[in-house]
């Protein structure tokens, strides 16, 4: 059988192509946050190196998570696009259960930032513990309790060697019935989300860099009409000198970003947006302190107010304005480019 397998859950892209157990073309390097940009490419490079065509594959495998959150969608985009185009098979595995030591009991584990770790334990195939997130202190407490477990995985985060990465064989082993995904086209990626289902989840906001961009403008195109564009959003960021671009992170993902602007003594927001997934969950919340603490930090002239323009239609934002002590002043007709209005709106910093 001629396969293809994919991992793109943590820092390194994985391709690699197979017949049965014999190795004819692989890559593997460490792109963190950049497989979107290498993936295909690197996709073609393997079977071109093989020199056998993408019509002969008869098989395609890829890690479903947990790991990355954009990580993990890029490969198995790429993995369903490539089964339902070419008619052929999707085996999807575990990127933990990927990285253990066959058949001896493995503790596998990767970064799931914020002194956490995606935990899974495995013997022989079999699953002892299932895929879970413990804290570094829970993983280090379990692994002293079973000195004679491998320790599997990119794990010098926790002080620990790291084991070399070589999913292919496990890959291999698992092209079988268990692992088959009867509907490619509905297979998602596994994030471990009831792990974000509470309002304690881990959230990082700090300053934007230029390669959190293309998240960004993931989230414009969702929620904004029109989004910025890319010129745009890197003016923003590096040209503007009255801006301020903060982004929230989850796992080391971008899941919401803000850009104000503090000019004499007022601050004005210009985008706050949220993942929809991450909604209701404290994000914004955070980023909208971000405003608060950086007006407090001006030295230059006491910032008085925040203001903002948000669509009239825009229901759900206007409760949030509201709920954080923002107040309307006045409508501005016609504002949007599709004639829709605007309600301007306004809080007092200086009275809370």
């Amino acid at each position: 059988m001629l396969w293809l397998g994919i991992d793109t859950s943590d820092k390194n892209l994985f391709v690699c192509l197979y017949r049965d157990n014999e190795c004819l073309a692989l890559t593997c390097y460490e792109a963190w946050q950049r497989q979107s940009e290498y993936l295909v490419e690197d996709v073609e490079k393997v079977f071109a190196s093989a020199k056998v065509k993408k019509t002969d594959l008869q098989a395609v495998i890829a890690a479903k998570g947990p790991g990355s959150y954009t990580g993990v969608r890029i490969g198995l985009t790429v993995a369903k696009t490539l089964s339902f185009a070419l008619k052929l098979p999707l085996f999807l595995v575990s990127s933990l259960e990927i990285l253990q030591q066959y058949p001896k009991p493995s503790i596998c584990l990767s970064n799931a930032r914020s002194k956490r770790s995606y935990f899974g334990v495995y013997e022989g195939g079999k699953v002892l513990v299932e895929d879970c997130i413990k804290t570094n202190d829970e993983v280090r407490a379990y692994i002293a309790e079973h000195p004679e477990y491998v320790l599997c995985g990119d794990i010098a985060y926790l002080g620990y060697d790291s084991s070399a990465y070589l999913p292919a064989e496990n890959f291999y082993r698992c092209l079988d019935d268990a692992h088959r995904c009867n509907e490619p086209l509905s297979a998602s990626p596994v994030y471990l989300k009831d792990d974000y289902g509470t309002t304690n989840m881990k959230t990082i906001v700090r300053k934007s860099i230029p390669s959190d961009i293309s998240r960004i403008l993931e989230i414009e195109e969702a929620c904004f009409v029109p989004p910025y564009d890319e010129k745009t959003l890197l003016y923003e960021l590096t040209g503007n000198p009255f801006s301020h671009v903060y982004s929230a992170l989850v796992d080391g993902e971008v899941v919401g970003y803000i850009d104000f602007m503090i000019t004499f003594n007022s601050a004005t927001i210009n985008r706050i947006a949220v993942k929809e997934e991450f909604r209701r969950k404290g994000v914004g919340n955070l980023l909208l302190g971000q405003v608060i603490k950086d007006c407090e930090a001006e030295k230059d002239e006491e910032v008085e107010y925040l203001t903002l323009e948000v669509r009239a239609s825009n229901e759900k934002a206007i409760r949030f304005y509201k709920k954080h002590k923002f107040q309307d002043v006045t409508v501005k007709k016609g504002y949007y480019d599709d004639g829709e209005d605007a309600i301007y709106m306004t809080r007092c910093l200086i009275h809370g």
